[in-house]
C-alpha cells in the first residue's frame, strides 16, 4: 500500500513539474543557450532552419513555456500591464486586453471603490506585482496621490477620462462627454420629445456633470423646459447594478412621475433598470417614454428591450491606450503627454424606435 502510494506520488509530481529548458536541450541534444536564443529570435543566433525546427518540434513535444517569472528577472520586463478600474468593467478594458494579448503582453486587473483612498492602496499592491506599465481609471473626484507621483517618476502611465477628472498632465484616451450629451437630447428633440427626464446616480461625477450640461444647452437653444431630474446616489458599482434596493429606487420616483416625462437620458446600467422598472408599472418604451443611454455597452445591445445609446469606440479607446503605453515602455516615444479622444455615435436601438 505504501509502495503503490509513493508511485502514485511520484507520477503526480512528474505530471505537475514544469517542463525547464535543460529538459527541451536534453531532447534535442542542443545547448540551451543555443534554444533561448532560437525561442526568443535573437537576430545574433547562428542556427540553421533544420536546428530551428528539431527544437521547435520538441517545444510541442514536451510542452515546453517560458517562465515568466525567471525571464522577467532577468531582462527586468514582466511584460504584464495593469489596470486599475472601479467595480464596473467597462468596455475599454476588453480592448485594452485584446490588444495587449496581441502584442504578447498579459492584463492583470485590480478593482478601487471609487475613493481616492482605495485608488492609492490598489496602486500601491498592483506595482507591487511588477508590471511595465498601467491603465487607470481615476476616481472622481480625487487628489490622486500615487497616480500623480508615478507619472512624475515618468513610470508608464496612461488614464481613461483622466483629461476631466485630472488637474496634472498624462498619456490619456477620454470621451468627449459633451458630444455624448448633444447626441442624446439631438435625437430626442428630433423625434419630437420634449419632457426630458435625466436619470442620475452620480450627480457629483465630473463627466456626468459635462455631460448633463450639454443636454441643458441642447434642450435650451430648442425652447425645451429645463429637464425633470431622478438622482439616486448610490455608487455604481458592479454588485449593486443588479441589487433590488436601487430598482425600488427607481420604482418610487418614476410612479410618482408617471406623464410628467416623455423621454428618459442616462448611461446604460442606469436607464436599462428604468425599462425593467417601466415594464413592471405597463409604461410603454418608447411609445410612452423614449430612452436613450451611453456607452453602447452589452446591456443597450442584450437587454430585454435593446436600448438606443451613445457608442464612445471603447474597443479602439483600449487599443489607443495599450499602443500609448507600449510607445513610452519600449521606448518609442519620450516626448510630451498625448491626449486622445473617442469620437461619439448614436446607435439607435428600439427604445427609442417608433
Amino acid at each position: 500500500m505504501g509502495e503503490r502510494k509513493k508511485k502514485q506520488s511520484g507520477a503526480l509530481s512528474a505530471a505537475v513539474r514544469r517542463v525547464t529548458l535543460d529538459d527541451v536541450a536534453r531532447k534535442t541534444g542542443l545547448h540551451r543557450t543555443t534554444i533561448s536564443q532560437v525561442l526568443n529570435d535573437r537576430p545574433n543566433c547562428w542556427a540553421s532552419e533544420s536546428v530551428r525546427q528539431r527544437i521547435r518540434e520538441a517545444v510541442h513535444a514536451l510542452g515546453y513555456r517560458p517562465n515568466p517569472t525567471a525571464r522577467a528577472l532577468r531582462s527586468g520586463v514582466s511584460h504584464v500591464i495593469g489596470i486599475v478600474a472601479p467595480g464596473v468593467i467597462i468596455n475599454r478594458t476588453m480592448g485594452l486586453t485584446e490588444a495587449a494579448a496581441k502584442g504578447d503582453y498579459t492584463v492583470t486587473l485590480s478593482a478601487h471603490h471609487n475613493d481616492s483612498e482605495s485608488e492609492d492602496r490598489v496602486i500601491r499592491r498592483i506595482l507591487d506585482r511588477g508590471v511595465d506599465g498601467l491603465a487607470v481609471y481615476p476616481v472622481d473626484p480625487g487628489p490622486h496621490a500615487e497616480l500623480r507621483r508615478l507619472v512624475q517618476s515618468g513610470f508608464p502611465v496612461v488614464t481613461f477620462d483622466g483629461a476631466s477628472l485630472l488637474d496634472f498632465d498624462c498619456d490619456d484616451v477620454s470621451v468627449d462627454y459633451a458630444e455624448v450629451g448633444r447626441l442624446q437630447a439631438r435625437h430626442l428633440l428630433q423625434l419630437g420629445r420634449r419632457r426630458i427626464c435625466l436619470a442620475n446616480t452620480q450627480p457629483e461625477a465630473r463627466i456626468n456633470a459635462i455631460r448633463e450640461a450639454a443636454v441643458r444647452d441642447e434642450l435650451k437653444l430648442a425652447g425645451v423646459p429645463e429637464p425633470l431630474e431622478m438622482r439616486v446616489n448610490r455608487p455604481m458599482t458592479q454588485e449593486y447594478v443588479a441589487a433590488d434596493p436601487l430598482v425600488e429606487s427607481f420604482r418610487g420616483f418614476l410612479a410618482e412621475h408617471i406623464g410628467a416625462f416623455d423621454a428618459l437620458i442616462g448611461f446604460d446600467a442606469m436607464v436599462s433598470l428604468a425599462v425593467r422598472v417601466f415594464q413592471k408599472l405597463g409604461v410603454r418604451v418608447p411609445g410612452d417614454v423614449a430612452v436613450v443611454g451611453s456607452g453602447n455597452s452589452m446591456l443597450a445591445s442584450y437587454g430585454t428591450l435593446p436600448l438606443t445609446s451613445i457608442s464612445t469606440a471603447d474597443d479602439t479607446a483600449g487599443v489607443q491606450a495599450f499602443d500609448l503605453l507600449l510607445d513610452r515602455i519600449r521606448g518609442r516615444y519620450a516626448g510630451p503627454f498625448r491626449r486622445l479622444t473617442s469620437p461619439a455615435a448614436l446607435i439607435i436601438r428600439e427604445s427609442t424606435r417608433e
